[in-house]
């Protein structure tokens, strides 16, 4: 079974000092739900929508899609086992999602798979 990750990094217009922040779904299991709500959107320069909040295309700065074979958590938990017990190192997400040997980004593919379908239909 594989995990997706979708991580997001948008514009924040909370305060008027430009700020960014990263918007990370964990752990999805069936990707076609974010198909609809995020990953076309996106693709269309449309904005998407989470559960929270919309978000307009123009203020997503960066949006990539990682897979992985198990959970973060337990990714991260095993590899955390694996650093020397006297290591203040503490391993997140973004480590688990920069080693290759644990993580694929699928990006590119989901997005040529869209362009290609636009052009079937």
């Amino acid at each position: 079974m594989s995990y997706y990750h979708i991580l997001i990094e948008v514009n924040d217009h909370i305060s008027t000092i430009e700020q960014t922040r990263d918007i990370e779904i964990f752990d999805i299991i069936e990707i076609q739900p974010y198909l609809h709500s995020i990953l076309l959107p996106y693709f269309n320069e449309q904005q998407i929508e989470l559960e929270d909040e919309n978000i307009e295309y123009k203020d997503i700065l960066h949006l990539q899609v990682k897979q992985t074979l198990l959970p973060i958590q337990d990714l991260i938990e095993e590899e955390q086992r694996l650093l020397p017990s006297d290591t203040d190192i503490t391993i997140s997400a973004y480590e688990i999602f920069n080693n290759r040997d644990l993580s694929q980004d699928v990006t590119t593919v989901i997005f040529d798979i869209l362009e290609a379908a636009k052009l079937q239909a």
